[in-house]
């Protein structure tokens, strides 16, 4: 066993520790099991580190807190996630603790006898080479995901299209490239998330590029992440979705990416407090982020928060002028807070894109039409949509956002329910777009959002809810 060395030694130690069939190399992070090797995040790397230089005594929850998490607040759930990862990694059964055992009350002991051992020397280099050769990087594979990262970031069908074509030619590059795999995952999610396309067609790939992204780093938070959304909006799976934020937050607390993806989950959820916070922590991190400023901003419109929507949205069009998707929802919500001309003004000066088109401006271009009094041009609006969803794909949900303004209700209730059976990703965004205020009170209404957002959620709401499910 070792004697008792202080904590603080870990960071500075050339030591290498043995236990079981393991050896861990504290100085880089790096556990070796046999022919493998396990590279751990920094976190857990240290809760290894500190509990074997215990020597076999417990350490205090508060301590591993204060040492892991110097300047954080962290809750028992997030100490004892990443516990159950480090056992994961060990190996350990529930009812065969070899390595950590759980000192109920107290904190964590290490149990297994260690030993000191040489460093795991570094790979054995040419005679010519230098001490520190070069990482060989394809160019033409950065350049592709670089490329493909600008166009995920402009958010248009045509751009999300390009992108994936983009990180699929940097998978062919190399097929084992993880930010690629999350990459494409999340252009083809964004597809059905923004109405471009089915979801039936759009998830199936997504879900295989991330699901591929994670056999390959299992503990890759960016995916995790990315693969709560893929939950989320296709398989309307809540309770595995927050898991998988959960822990991606707990591998990596640091992660904008992370901070994004949590914060549309709880904005789906209802939970406005949470969603902003989220936001502001990904803020803090890449103020300058044009998609995080545009996300930002789509979250105080489906918080109800209207003029804080529009005043970023306008800043965004005047200092990134082929920002356009952020002039589509700015009309949002200037339809929401009451101002249809203004939002006119800016749908009809959005350049024509057929994607683009079906997916929103047309929808909303009637509906701005119906509440300026324009009942015209808003039926022959409807009228064309309805002829273009039998051949294009429309989502059904818009189609009953018009209907509703021009007063056919039985029509919006038949879109509605068709939406809800093809569960249409939009409707997990309904709650904060009081689209329906006219027919909220009726039971049938009332019935199709407790579809989608079941009682245990509800029961957990927030104040800013677009409508009242309770009833």
């Amino acid at each position: 066993m070792l004697n008792a060395l202080p904590m603080n030694v870990q960071a500075r130690s050339p030591s290498c520790y043995t236990f079981g069939a393991f050896r861990f190399d504290p100085s880089r992070g790096m556990l070796y099991h046999g022919t493998e090797t396990v590279a751990l995040p920094e976190r857990l790397a240290r809760l290894l580190g500190l509990l074997i230089h215990a020597n076999g005594e417990v350490i205090d929850k508060d301590i591993i807190a204060t040492r892991i998490w110097p300047d954080t607040i962290v809750s028992d759930g997030n100490l004892s996630q990443h516990v159950y990862m480090l056992r994961q990694i060990l190996e350990e059964r529930a009812r065969d603790r070899a390595y950590v055992v759980t000192v109920r009350g107290r904190g964590y002991r290490f149990v297994a006898p260690v030993s000191v051992a040489a460093p795991v020397p570094a790979p054995a280099r040419a005679r010519d080479e230098a001490a520190e050769p070069p990482v060989h990087v394809e160019p033409d594979l950065i350049q592709r995901y670089s490329r493909g990262s600008y166009l995920l970031s402009k958010r248009t069908a045509g751009a999300l299209t390009a992108a994936a074509h983009q990180f699929e030619a940097a998978l062919s590059v190399d097929p084992h490239y993880v930010p690629a795999l999350i990459g494409l995952a999340r252009s083809y999610s964004l597809m059905a998330q923004y109405s471009y396309a089915p979801g039936s067609s759009t998830f199936p790939k997504a879900k295989a590029a991330i699901l591929r992204a994670l056999e390959i780093d299992p503990l890759s938070a960016e995916a995790r992440a990315t693969l709560a959304t893929v939950l989320l909006f296709c398989d309307w799976d809540w309770n595995q979705a927050e898991r998988e934020i959960e822990t991606a937050t707990h591998l990596n607390s640091e992660s904008t990416s992370v901070y994004l993806n949590a914060a549309w989950f709880y904005t789906c959820k209802g939970w406005g407090i949470e969603a902003m916070r989220e936001m502001q922590r990904a803020l803090s991190m890449e103020p300058s982020s044009p998609v995080l400023q545009l996300c930002l901003a789509r979250i105080f419109l489906h918080t109800g928060q209207y003029r804080q929507a529009i005043d970023l949205f306008s800043a965004l069009i005047e200092n990134i002028p082929d920002l356009s998707i952020a002039r589509r929802h700015r009309a949002q919500a200037l339809m929401l807070n009451a101002q249809p001309v203004e939002a006119l003004a800016d749908l009809l000066v959005l350049p024509a894109d057929r994607a683009e088109d079906l997916a929103l401006r047309l929808p909303l271009l009637a509906r701005a039409y119906a509440e300026c009094g324009d009942i015209e041009r808003a039926e022959a609006l409807y009228q064309t949509l309805q002829e273009l969803a039998r051949t294009e794909f429309v989502v059904s949900s818009n189609l009953a956002t018009v209907a509703v303004a021009l007063g056919r209700i039985d029509q919006a209730f038949a879109y509605l329910e068709r939406a809800l059976e093809q569960r249409e990703p939009a409707l997990l965004l309904l709650r904060g777009l009081p689209w329906f205020q006219t027919i909220a009170h009726r039971a049938r209404f009332k019935t199709f959002m407790q579809a989608i957002w079941p009682d245990s959620l509800v029961l957990h709401r927030r104040p800013f809810d677009g409508f009242d499910l309770a009833g």
